[in-house]
């Protein structure tokens, strides 16, 4: 049962008082941290924290509000009387954007691993530090489409290699290539359409230093289907520490500010499994520009159908897998 399913499935208790229904938080021994459930449903991240000499002032950012130093009781079925009261640092996620619940949580729970079981003021303000970016992604603008970060996602829940694959995965969205590995580059491509037409950019396919693959993937949107989340969720177990902090790092920079609504794009995952091709980049057709202008042109970007190229080669997946260097199926 994944942490989202299991904060799910948190009640209030009648009579309980002000006590939150919650769940301890694995890493830090019993009884130190914990995701809660508020009043209104929303997650509540309690870090066990020691008390400062000067109260530090609370954090709010659209979404998500931080205090640092509160007492709370939740309520915790493993000790001994069935409560916890303690002092908290309390990040609380909006009530009112439900949709950005389960990005919180999974983002939050996996970052708090590895943290001591009472924070000092000082451990507590570095945590928040870290991940206070996260926060402000909520804000931004998104930095790239649903549908390409389905595709990415569908990617490494295929890949035999899912922990390499997000190691290889763009420390941002705007990097050129979505996947960058010691020995080759990997660029996933994105469609709706019932062909396989892509936008590319020049240096995806042209003058690259290393073997390039593009996978494309032909989806097919379904409310049968399955959203970013929960692919990001079907991957994480599978995932070190750190690259499951990174997974949702790089969903909540991807989806910003459209959080919400990236939960209502759903692909169906069979059939979009069924339609995964890898080609190499070095034979994909591209616009030529003549070297007496090469220096002048940048930024050239262009549509291309590829099921109208003739007698591409299209690799199999043990190959594709071999290739980026990640091992193979079977």
């Amino acid at each position: 049962m994944s942490i989202w399913e299991q904060f799910e499935a948190l009640e209030h208790v009648t009579g309980s008082g002000s006590a939150l229904p919650a769940l301890p938080l694995p890493g830090a021994g019993a009884g130190a941290h914990y995701l809660a459930k508020g009043s209104a449903d929303e997650p509540v991240l309690l870090l066990s924290v020691q008390k400062r000499r000067v109260p530090r002032i609370p954090l709010g950012l659209r979404h998500v509000q931080v205090e640092f130093e509160v007492e709370c009781a939740v309520i915790d079925r493993e000790a001994v009387d069935g409560f916890v009261t303690a002092t908290f640092c309390r990040a609380v996620c909006d009530p009112t954007a439900p949709g950005l619940h389960v990005l919180f949580i999974h983002a939050l729970a996996g970052a708090v691993e590895g943290l001591p079981p009472n924070l000092t003021p000082g451990e507590a303000d570095s945590f928040f530090e870290n991940v206070v970016e996260l926060f402000r992604a909520f804000s931004s603008p998104a930095k790239t489409s649903v549908l390409g970060l389905w595709g990415e996602l569908l990617v490494i829940t295929a890949s035999p290699g899912r922990d390499a694959l997000v190691t290889g995965w763009h420390v941002t969205p705007a990097q050129t290539f979505d996947f960058s590995f010691p020995d080759a580059y990997l660029e996933v491509k994105t469609t709706a359409r019932h062909n396989r037409q892509h936008e590319f950019s020049l240096t995806q396919l042209r003058g690259n230093l290393m073997p390039t693959l593009v996978a494309s993937i032909v989806v097919e949107q379904s409310d049968a289907g399955e959203n970013v989340f929960e692919l990001a969720s079907a991957i994480q177990d599978s995932l070190t520490p750190h690259n499951r902090v990174k997974l949702w790092r790089l969903l909540a920079q991807s989806v910003g500010s459209e959080a919400e609504g990236a939960g209502d794009v759903r692909c169906l995952r069979t059939a979009a499994l069924n339609s995964l091709r890898f080609y190499d980049a070095a034979t994909l057709p591209s616009p030529e520009i003549s070297a007496s202008v090469d220096q002048c042109i940048s930024n050239v970007r262009f549509s291309l159908d590829i099921d109208r190229v003739s007698s591409l080669q299209v690799f199999e997946l043990n190959e594709a897998w071999r290739v980026v260097g990640v091992g193979s199926i079977g």
